[in-house]
């Protein structure tokens, strides 16, 4: 499979998605969500791509009341049981089965990447948003050389298929401007640099190939690899008495527009 190409099924990820939110902390991304949606009352939000409703749940403590899209049918099953109330819409983010003009906010975390279109998806979030609302995008920047990711040490296709997933932050905002936003900004919203010894990650499930749309992007034989090469280092280390650590050393970058 060409790794342009390659699709994270998260109707088979559904089940342990949300352990990724009891391994690293997002305090960064919640405090800048707060933020971004801010205090006046009644607006209309948007989350795309919205998975198990951990952000939808976040504004609902916060006395909203968003709305949630998202492809897959298995992690809408999921915040519908963690959101009670919140209205949930089965879609795709490049066609919004939603009415022009009708949100002051939307927001997707964590989430562009796995667009096929994403122009397409910011023509969208523009029709869908009144004039002067606002598009808030969260997510990895892997173009940029500072990450430092066991992830992407061990697992080196990972590195290769985030760079054609994800865009850069000045491409993205190039194409918001493209597709009519204004006032494109972008900022670092979270800074993770955490050392786990690698056994420690293995009985935490960071390894497992569902941990990450990373490893469940690549083939059983490119994740075999890799596994094996942490198991070889960790042998090696072991046997001179060390301990071998991963490292989390990764950046979210959150990138704002204003609808024109």
């Amino acid at each position: 499979m060409h790794s342009s190409h390659r699709v994270a099924d998260y109707d088979q990820i559904a089940r342990t998605f949300d352990k990724r939110y009891e391994r690293n902390p997002y305090a960064g991304v919640a405090k800048a969500l707060r933020e971004f949606i801010g205090s006046q009352p009644g607006l209309h939000i948007l989350e795309v791509g919205c998975g198990t409703g951990h952000w939808l749940e976040i504004l609902q403590a916060m006395g909203r009341r968003p709305v949630g899209l998202d492809y897959s049918t298995g992690m809408l099953a999921k915040a519908q049981e963690r959101t009670e109330g919140a209205a949930l819409i089965h879609g795709d983010a490049q066609h919004l089965p939603l009415p022009a003009n009708a949100f002051d906010k939307a927001f997707c975390i964590n989430a562009l990447h796995h667009f096929p279109d994403k122009p397409a998806f910011l023509a969208e979030a523009r029709r869908i948003l009144r004039p002067g609302g606002k598009l808030w995008s969260v997510g990895l920047d892997p173009h940029h050389g500072l990450d430092k990711w066991h992830v992407y040490d061990y697992f080196p296709e990972s590195l290769q298929i985030d760079r054609q997933r994800y865009p850069s932050a000045d491409r993205l905002r190039a194409w918001m401007i493209a597709a009519g936003f204004e006032n494109c900004a972008t900022q670092e919203v979270e800074h993770w640099t955490i050392r786990v010894p690698v056994r420690q990650a293995l009985e935490q499930g960071r390894l497992d190939k569902a941990a990450t749309s990373q490893l469940s992007v690549l083939t059983d034989e490119e994740y075999q690899q890799g596994l094996r090469r942490i198991q070889a280092d960790m042998a090696r280390a072991e046997t001179e008495g060390q301990t071998l650590f991963l490292t989390i050393d990764l950046r979210l970058y959150a990138t704002i527009g204003s609808a024109g």
